[in-house]
């Protein structure tokens, strides 16, 4: 009850100044960096929409996300304005020390701690729509929502994808005009074009004022061939068509409509992953069973949250002194130890002051050439060759890591350079182009005008 009223008064906080609303359509092209569009000649791309956007719009030379840099706290933060410390979606994956969760992802809005874009919209009186933005299950504010959600990534995902969408019922009914919408089994090009599909028939539709859409083919072809590949090249060009497509339906909806293309984090190539928790089962810090030739985990004191290039250090009870000494020892060992290819280990309070988790005692970052992954084994070699892949997750210091932002549209200045940005500047610059103010996201907005 308690939780409820205070987001009651949130809510109430919420202003619209009528006169100064623009409808935002923000566009979210998972995993792509900046030098993609600004240099997009030197690396032989085509991206005639894109390259639009740096002539006629406002555009970062570079965003410094979140601690990981990685998509759920990355896209959190954009729609909230505030660090994960403080919004709560800390990784992809939740914190699974048992390995029983089948590498569950943080869908479901209700983890969110902090009010939203989108419930600030709604509360003004706009219609609001979502496809396939992380962490928007059951989302509060999203009137038309199709969430990312999957588990087995087979047809029989579909159900749950209908299951999880609103209103109830809508989607069977847009599925009869456009066509089914699931994850092609052919690839993440093909799922972002019947997104795109759905995004442009609610734009022609419906009086949508506020829309946000993620695209992750991208993303997938970076992790699969690394940064600047012929496919990931090939991928953000079959993109760059598709947002142009959405841009026109957009402007033929309303001509003063502002289109906002952002991402996440940026990439890095790497050519191997480290395994890091095997010198914990080592040490003892967590106990491994066989049953009938399978490995799980039975009881921890200390284990690793992967999160793609960086590693949260964990501790079962925080007050146990014998046991944060002995990880302590253990990390100190490990980052000398060329073995594990260690850049850095940051600990509390360090990690609260740049945003992340408040519950990791480390964040462990690997070098750019190396990866921990989302998950890891209880056996196996320490190194496992993987090359020409790609990762994120490093930290956000890492020129290599930022994300984009680039806003075209009526009001918004041409060739506007606003350098290098905070991601927490995002949301309210997006408010402000919606006119409303939402007093939960206390940096500045961007000089877009």
């Amino acid at each position: 009850m308690q939780k409820k009223l205070a987001w009651l008064t949130i809510a109430a906080a919420f202003v619209v100044r009528a006169s100064c609303q623009t409808p935002v359509v923000v566009i979210s092209i998972d995993g792509m960096r900046p030098d993609y569009v600004l240099q997009a000649e030197q690396h032989g791309l085509k991206l005639a929409n894109l390259s639009r956007f740096v002539k006629r719009g406002a555009y970062a030379d570079g965003v410094v996300g979140v601690a990981p840099t990685v998509t759920y706290p990355s896209h959190t933060t954009l729609m909230t304005g505030v660090w994960p410390a403080e919004h709560g979606i800390y990784s992809n994956t939740t914190f699974d020390p048992l390995q029983t969760n089948m590498t569950g992802w943080h869908w479901y809005a209700s983890a969110t701690r902090v009010p939203t874009l989108w419930e600030a919209a709604t509360q003004a009186g706009l219609t609001v729509a979502s496809i396939n933005w992380p962490v928007t299950v059951d989302a509060r504010g999203i009137k038309y929502n199709i969430p990312e959600y999957w588990r087995a990534r087979t047809a029989d995902d579909r159900p749950l994808i209908e299951a999880v969408s609103r209103p109830v019922g809508w989607l069977v009914e847009q599925e009869k005009k456009l066509g089914p919408y699931e994850e092609r089994s052919e690839g993440a090009l093909e799922s972002d074009s019947i997104r795109t599909k759905y995004a442009i028939d609610l734009l022609r539709n419906q009086k949508i004022g506020f829309l946000t859409l993620h695209l992750a083919a991208f993303d997938h072809a970076a992790h699969d061939t690394a940064p600047f590949s012929k496919h990931s090249n090939e991928t953000l060009e079959a993109l760059d068509a598709m947002i142009g497509s959405i841009e026109k339906a957009a402007l033929a909806a309303d001509p003063s409509s502002a289109i906002i293309v952002v991402s996440d984090h940026g990439f890095s190539r790497t050519d191997y992953k480290v395994n890091l928790l095997l010198p914990f089962i080592r040490e003892g810090l967590l106990h491994v069973k066989t049953s009938a030739g399978k490995s799980t985990v039975s009881t921890w004191d200390a284990t690793l949250w992967p999160a793609g290039g960086c590693s949260a250090v964990m501790l079962r009870d925080p007050k146990d002194a014998a046991i944060k000494a002995k990880v302590k020892a253990l990390i100190d060992k490990m980052k000398t130890d060329p073995q594990y290819h260690i850049k850095r280990v940051v600990a509390q309070p360090e990690i609260r002051q740049m945003g992340g988790s408040p519950d990791a005692e480390y964040l462990i970052e690997m070098d750019l050439d190396y990866q921990v992954g989302y998950t890891m084994s209880l056996e196996g070699p320490v190194i496992t060759p993987i090359p020409s892949t790609g990762m994120h997750g490093y930290l956000p210091d890492n020129t290599e890591m930022r994300a984009s932002f680039f806003a075209e549209g009526k009001g918004i200045a041409a060739g506007r350079d606003l350098g290098v940005i905070d991601m927490r500047q995002i949301a309210p610059t997006i408010a402000g182009l919606l006119g409303i103010i939402f007093p939960t996201a206390h940096q500045p907005p961007l000089n877009i005008h």
